[in-house]
């Protein structure tokens, strides 16, 4: 049986501006306050948090809650929670609040379990991760593509969207972002009439300090590339040293790739450290052949030498092929040396 072709899946697409046709349809205002952010898994794509979020209506929107017999805390869900067992929604009040101007006002807690949907890891491990929180409406009722739509929009006040404890062992805060979205599904489930959904999104996004990630992942690999680097400029004549350079190094680039990769979730693409170790790879193995190609060249000319004395060529032969050796020794340090460093930048930029 052939699988079917993954044909379409969900859009997310930007509210603002908001369309003409939406312009006059009541607002829910969600505010989000991300007090804890932790047990950070890069290999699982998930992360636990929890903090508070809040939801500001209007009347003609309360109206609506009556009619259908709507709880507040069915507004909106968080649609990357991952562990419905583990997920928590508390209201700080029985009842939401009736403000002066009219609209309703209720205050939840939460705390659960999220999914990383963005997860892009090609500069790894000088890439940005961001954490997100997607809170759409749950009512079927508000879709933006029904009769009657419900929009749900960020609070006006977008300060203090992250607290004290939202800070990521390993990991600096560089930015926060808060939006609204239409999220569409790409089916229909059915037996509905509507899929498309309003949603806010709050990302916080982070960064391995750009020294620490270098000290950590690529130091250590540029120092044992420095010693491949520098195995031609030993003597010719040292064979078994040499050989025993590039080899230990393959060895070691396995077990520190190896290490970098039970650090990442698996990818369908490789990484900027990935693409360097496979550079140095093939420039350890390159060496290990070169090395093996001088070793034999120098053991058969003095072979020539030792078996017939009375060849007076045969020295200035050997010294011709070691002369040989050295150059290609030395070209091979230049372009490998060169080809790093187009490797690394490369790799980054792209």
């Amino acid at each position: 049986m052939q699988p079917q072709p993954v044909r379409r899946r969900d859009l997310y697409r930007r509210l603002e501006p908001i369309p003409p046709e939406l312009a006059a349809a009541p607002r829910i205002r969600l505010g989000v306050h991300l007090e804890n952010a932790y047990n950070l898994s890069i290999p699982d794509q998930t992360y636990m948090a929890d903090g508070w979020y809040w939801l500001e209506w209007p009347e003609a929107v309360q109206q609506r809650i009556e009619a259908e017999k709507i709880d507040p805390d069915q507004l909106v869900e968080v649609v990357n929670n991952i562990v419905g067992y583990d997920f928590s929604v508390k209201a700080d009040n029985s009842e939401p609040q009736l403000r002066p101007d009219g609209s309703r006002y209720q205050l939840f807690r939460f705390s659960g379990h999220f999914y990383i949907d963005d997860l892009n890891m090609r500069r790894s491990p000088f890439n940005q991760l961001s954490l997100p929180l997607l809170f759409e409406t749950r009512p079927q009722s508000f879709a933006v593509d029904g009769e009657d739509p419900v929009l749900l929009v960020p609070a006006a006040n977008r300060e203090g969207l992250v607290g004290a404890y939202a800070s990521i062992r390993g990991y600096q805060e560089v930015g926060v972002n808060i939006q609204p979205l239409i999220h569409t599904y790409p089916t229909d489930f059915d037996d509905r009439s509507t899929h498309a959904f309003p949603m806010t999104e709050l990302r916080v996004f982070y960064r391995i300090p750009r020294f620490t990630a270098f000290l950590q992942w690529l130091l250590p690999l540029l120092i044992v590339m420095a010693v491949v680097f520098l195995a031609p400029s030993l003597e010719a004549s040292l064979g078994e040293l040499r050989l025993a350079i590039p080899s230990t190094a393959l060895l070691t680039l396995v077990v520190m790739q190896q290490t970098y990769q039970a650090e990442l979730p698996p990818l369908p693409y490789l990484t900027f450290l990935d693409i360097i170790y496979a550079y140095c790879y093939l420039i350890a193995i390159a060496q290990f052949v070169l090395f093996v190609w001088g070793i034999n060249v120098l053991a058969a000319a003095e072979a020539a030498v030792s078996k017939e004395t009375a060849d007076q060529a045969a020295p200035a032969a050997e010294m011709m092929l070691r002369r040989s050796i050295d150059l290609a020794d030395r070209r091979f340090q230049q372009i490998s040396l060169a080809g790093m460093v187009a490797v690394l930048i490369l790799a980054y930029l792209f």
